[in-house]
């Protein structure tokens, strides 16, 4: 592939050190803190991106960021693998240049490719097709643990499904097939590498890790002598590295196996005349502008940040406001994510290589996505024995109830759903209002960019896309209208998530059920349990059981154990099933709102923050008639500073306060109507 000189230029303009200043530079790194070289502001970002990404004792990873401990984890190389999954080799034949071209791109959603503007410098979709032929994508083009090539799955490009490139920012987002060329593997079986738009990725000595596919060949890794030496810069970051032709468009790591940067080009070695000079000091010749890459001999590697990327993708509506790009600005699109495993495609000879791969599933933009695994290696003096503890239907040991499950959930018609009504009670009682800030990060409707109310049967819900958890639940109850013979023997809970929100926004029963924590319910299946029929109470309880309806809830909290009741269905019980059963007429209605109060220094569980505490708005009428409006906070009582958050002591127990809806307003961002807060009981 040719580079147009132009980029070269630009890329000596922007960075200036010559050799000597490099490896002056180089070696001052050496001597120097951590805090000297990137400066307090960046520092501090830097050591923030630490705490909020590092999958291993944070201590340690900052320890190793401000040079007193150089050693890795030994995840770090299983989250190499992971990340290495959606990276592939891209190729098309050049038109042009009546040759194929190689580069290398990754994915970086469900449906988008990323690589390099001078790999595709085209326009628009019609002269990249006019320009190219054959343009795909080959993921696992690779070399196994025995040395064997893989058989590479390809997947076509599609770039009238969608295409956008920029010169400036060296970068081409494209489409890309969602089946492969056999038809018989999903381009979810990658995963997609998520672009943190947050500053404090990289600080200047850390080690810049490029996965890759130089001149086309098998994929490869860059680990040694690459330093980042220069991240001042605004749209690129300079670090020493071995790059190859076919490198364009490779992603570059941190330690954290973040995403920083997308591999554009660099600073090319000249003689003094100006001319680019190979390894054998041979001048390179410029045709028509362009020179071979192949032959350049690089000083020094730049990468476009990926906080530009995000930067632009989220500004320019040509990519936010597509159905495709709109991804970018959602905040579901977070790389706080944990791991899980998927199966690779056939290796050669039959064998089934098992690598670990970020989740990708989401119903809103890519309706097949592989349902995660569970993949146990045991490695002795043997063979690696390989076993398979959980997965979809077409993989080896898989249970269907998984798969069944993502059909439930994919199936799944809400439409019909009227949601909490907002007169129930005689007056108009609307829905808390999310505050500007809770709203950027709130999970909103798939092909919408304001609508974020999920209704079900009496209740609605809106869902927090980081913590993945609901910011609130409203539910209508009714004392009349309740049936005997719905008790528990007629009560089957079936936890799923909701296909009219990305899936990535919600927790599942995966990560409750190695958690400790109970699925606690929110809007409480027994308040939704009514209906002119019992056939449509019963269903809207089965609703209730739905992950955007229920929050991380230690045993105590939730349920009646340990010799007392759950502190949380003490209060409802209370609250609730007692008033609205005693009372009639208008009495018999009520409206509760709950949620939980989200801190900043609550714990991490499983790469998922955990609220410690919740709130509970009840709105009734008393004997006179009048309607009031009670709030509560159950916080934990006595939570031990130092406590492993992995290691909960379940057997603490949790305080009912009541506080005024005012407090609640300010610890959570939701603003209650008027009505009920003049109808707040609340005495100082």
């Amino acid at each position: 592939m040719k580079l147009p000189v132009g980029l070269l230029e630009k890329a000596e303009a922007e960075f200036t050190k010559t050799p000597d200043d490099v490896s002056a530079f180089r070696a001052h790194l050496a001597q120097s803190s951590a805090f000297v070289l990137d400066g307090q502001t960046h520092f501090e970002a830097r050591r923030a991106m630490i705490v909020a990404s590092a999958r291993e004792p944070v201590d340690l990873a900052f320890e190793r960021y401000i040079g007193t401990n150089d050693l890795l984890p030994v995840n770090y190389l299983q989250l190499g693998t992971a990340r290495s999954r959606p990276v592939g080799r891209v190729r098309y034949f050049d038109k042009t240049e009546q040759a194929t071209a190689y580069a290398t791109g990754f994915m970086v959603s469900p449906d988008l490719m990323i690589t390099n503007h001078h790999v595709f410098p085209f326009a628009d979709a019609a002269q990249f097709l006019g320009l190219t032929d054959d343009a795909a994508i080959e993921f696992n083009f690779e070399f196994d643990v025995n040395g064997n090539r893989q058989q590479p799955t390809t997947f076509a490009l599609d770039p009238t499904a969608f295409f956008h490139s920029n010169a400036d920012l060296d970068f081409a987002l494209v489409a890309v097939k969602h089946l492969d060329a056999t038809g018989k593997h999903q381009l979810s079986e990658q995963g997609y590498l998520v672009l943190n738009g947050s500053l404090g990725k990289a600080g200047v000595g850390d080690f810049a890790t490029i996965i890759q596919h130089p001149d086309g060949q098998e994929k490869q890794i860059s680990l040694r002598d690459n330093e980042i030496i220069d991240n001042s810069l605004d749209t690129t970051i300079v670090y020493k590295s071995d790059t190859a032709q076919g490198s364009s468009g490779a992603p570059v790591f941190n330690n954290e196996w973040q995403a920083i940067a997308l591999h554009s080009a660099g600073v090319a070695k000249k003689d003094g005349a100006g001319n680019y000079l190979d390894k054998d000091g041979q001048i390179i010749d410029v045709s028509s502008g362009r020179v071979e890459e192949a032959r350049i001999v690089w000083l020094s590697n730049l990468g476009i940040r990926v906080s530009s990327l995000m930067a632009y993708f989220t500004a320019t509506p040509a990519v936010s406001l597509h159905a495709l790009g709109s991804i970018f600005a959602s905040s579901a699109y977070t790389d706080a994510r944990p791991f899980v495993s998927t199966a690779s495609p056939d290796a050669v000879g039959g064998e089934r290589q098992l690598t670990s791969s970020p989740s990708a599933s989401s119903s809103s933009v890519q309706q097949s996505a592989v349902a995660p695994i569970e993949i146990r290696i045991s490695i002795g003096t043997g063979a690696p024995v390989i076993q398979t503890v959980g997965g979809a239907a077409g993989i080896a040991g898989a249970p269907a109830s998984i798969d069944v499950e993502k059909r439930l959930e994919d199936d799944r018609d809400l439409s019909d759903c009227l949601g909490f009504d907002e007169d129930f009670m005689g007056v108009h009682i609307p829905l808390p209002v999310p505050s500007a800030a809770l709203r950027k990060k709130l999970a909103y409707l798939t092909g919408s960019r304001t609508a974020c109310v999920l209704k079900y049967q009496h209740f609605s819900t809106i869902q927090h896309a980081l913590r993945r958890v609901p910011v609130l639940s409203a539910i209508n109850v009714h004392g009349k209208y309740r049936y005997a013979a719905l008790d528990d023997s007629t009560r089957k809970d079936n936890w799923l998530r909701d296909n009219r929100i990305d899936y990535d926004a919600q927790l599942d029963d995966q990560w409750y059920a190695k958690s400790g924590f109970d699925k606690g319910h929110l809007s409480r299946r027994e308040d939704a349990e009514w209906g002119s029929t019992m056939a449509a109470a019963k269903a809207s309880a089965d609703m209730t059981c739905s992950y955007a309806n229920a929050v991380p809830q230690v045993p105590a909290f939730n349920r009646a154990i340990f010799g007392y009741h759950g502190k949380w269905g003490q209060l409802e019980q209370d609250l609730l099933e007692q008033g609205v059963e005693l009372e009639a007429g208008k009495s018999a209605r009520i409206n509760v709102f709950t949620g939980p109060i989200f801190r900043d220094d609550d714990p991490i569980h499983a790469s998922v923050q955990v609220a410690l505490s919740c709130f509970k708005v009840v709105a009734w009428y008393n004997k006179d008639g009048d309607l009031c409006a009670t709030g509560f906070e159950l916080s934990q009582d006595q939570l031990v500073s130092n406590i492993v958050f992995e290691e909960l002591n379940f057997g603490r127990l949790f305080k009912p306060e009541q506080k005024p809806l005012g407090w609640i307003e300010e610890a959570t961002g939701l603003t209650f109507a008027p009505i009920l807060k003049d109808a707040d009981t609340f005495r100082a």
